[in-house]
């Protein structure tokens, strides 16, 4: 294989084909192995033109982004695949069931008219968590051969599984999977929204449970798009989705009790099983109760704080927010991206910030990018959008007086989530694509005479871009994907 590989910190490969799955009664769950099949996790769904424009048109992504055999196609291989009970809030909130609902759940997420209806009626997030993970272990390390090209993939608990086999592809394609989840309403918390009652022995509970699988999580999204009784939530849905739900309970909350609770059972190292807390879609309030939280009970541990999927906001921080960015830069504001000064914090906590590929959260009015009449050109200006922001977290550092500034930034795409992906980066398949344009970007930038960076911060253009794309999540992992075995649970 190529020696430069990509990783992709965050992504949904399985949303898709589980959600397929339930189209025949016989399989529902089952992850099969005929790449042709829809609930294959190797079934490729190509953006063709058509689906290009509804896209282009209504945000809805009606391709695979991150199906193993596109990620295979774009070199992409190691990825944190994160597991997410879709919430019950995007179907039954403004119109209850009904065919609005039904129709706009399918569009929005691909996942068929039945997987929605199980989502309407199932009373426990935890046990689809689990089903989700099912789907991964079925076909874990199993070789299959798509259109006469053998690919797998690995579910890996350290990352010396990774250092040990990325280069000995012997033929195959391999992809490295670490796992992790997005909202801990995954815990079976939040089910009726502001009526939500949980039951906190079995949400500790389903805690114990998760460290207890055979495979490691190694992060998780506390906070997600609905109150889920831990912690508020930043306002995250726009346009159409918007429109039918209701995401407005839970937006001004902190960390509650329970989720506090919560938290101290994740970063619990015992055995080395620690699961991190990502800050992604938590609020502002939350976030800055979770800050306080580590320096108060970890006063002498750095633990790395992780945005896997995030932007940031151009703003000096929630207190002041001043814009920091010259006009021409214009970043989509709000508590759903990141303020200045929580770039400083995750970057002496020696976290990891991973840049999404949604266009909608990169800039306040995508209609203010250039216009382009040459594919190249468009891709140039889309690309702009990432590097703007990678720009303005190395310009945050630098003006802090931090050294190795390019040390904290990774790509987590999002892809086969709910975004909107950057014109011309429709899948992983562009991510070698991407990775050039963002390359020329930091030439120019670094040659620029106004260019503000410290000496010292100013490396060779293909080094800083590399690191985003690889070399920081590497160095992450290896610190903090530890050779641990799980903790059985005494039955």
């Amino acid at each position: 294989m190529n020696s430069k590989f990509f990783i992709d910190f965050h992504c949904h490969p399985a949303l898709k084909p589980l959600g397929q799955s339930f189209n025949d009664n016989r399989i529902t769950g089952r992850n099969h192995q005929n790449y042709k099949k829809n609930n294959s996790i190797f079934h490729q769904i190509k953006p063709n033109v058509f689906k290009k424009v509804l896209n282009l048109i209504s945000s809805l992504t009606k391709f695979t982004q991150t199906d193993l055999m596109t990620l295979a196609e774009g070199n992409v291989h190691v990825i944190s695949a994160s597991m997410y009970p879709i919430e019950k809030g995007f179907l039954i909130n403004r119109f209850k069931k009904g065919i609005i609902t039904n129709t706009i759940g399918s569009l929005a997420m691909g996942v068929g008219k039945r997987r929605i209806g199980f989502i309407q009626d199932h009373d426990n997030y935890f046990k689809d968590l689990e089903m989700e993970y099912e789907f991964y272990k079925e076909l874990d390390n199993k070789i299959v051969t798509v259109r006469n090209k053998k690919v797998r993939y690995k579910i890996v608990n350290h990352y010396q599984e990774i250092e040990k086999e990325i280069h000995l592809q012997n033929g195959i394609k391999t992809i490295f999977i670490v796992l992790s989840i997005e909202g801990l309403h995954s815990l079976n918390t939040g089910l009726n929204a502001k009526k939500s009652k949980c039951n906190p022995l079995e949400v500790k509970a389903n805690v114990d449970k998760i460290k207890a699988w055979d495979h490691k999580v190694l992060y998780a999204t506390v906070a997600h798009h609905f109150w889920n009784e831990l912690c508020g939530h930043a306002n995250s849905l726009r346009g159409i989705v918007d429109w039918i739900t209701n995401q407005d309970y839970g937006l001004d909350r902190g960390i509650t009790t329970l989720g506090y609770e919560v938290i101290d059972k994740l970063l619990d190292n015992q055995n080395g099983n620690r699961i991190l807390v990502d800050v992604k879609h938590m609020n502002k309030k939350s976030r800055n109760a979770y800050y306080q939280y580590l320096e108060y009970n970890f006063p002498n541990e750095n633990i790395p704080i992780i945005v896997s999927h995030g932007a940031l906001n151009g703003l000096k921080s929630h207190k002041s927010p001043i814009n920091a960015i010259p006009v021409g830069r214009s970043f989509m504001g709000g508590e759903i991206n990141f303020y200045d000064d929580e770039v400083v914090k995750i970057a002496k906590s020696k976290g990891l910030f991973c840049f999404q590929l949604d266009e909608r959260r990169l800039i306040k009015d995508i209609k203010n990018v250039p216009k382009s009449f040459t594919k190249r050109g468009m891709l140039r200006n889309r690309s702009r959008l990432l590097w703007n922001q990678i720009q303005h977290f190395v310009e945050v550092l630098d003006r802090a007086h931090l050294s190795n500034v390019w040390d904290n930034m990774a790509i987590g795409s999002d892809y086969d989530g709910i975004i909107n992906p950057l014109n011309g980066f429709w899948t992983a398949k562009e991510t070698e694509s991407l990775y050039s344009n963002l390359v020329t970007h930091a030439k120019n930038y670094f040659t620029s005479p106004t260019c503000p960076l410290q000496p010292q911060n100013k490396i060779a253009p293909s080094t800083a871009i590399d690191k985003i794309f690889r070399l920081n999540a590497l160095q992450f992992l290896e610190k903090n994907l530890r050779n641990t075995a799980p903790k059985k649970l005494v039955q």
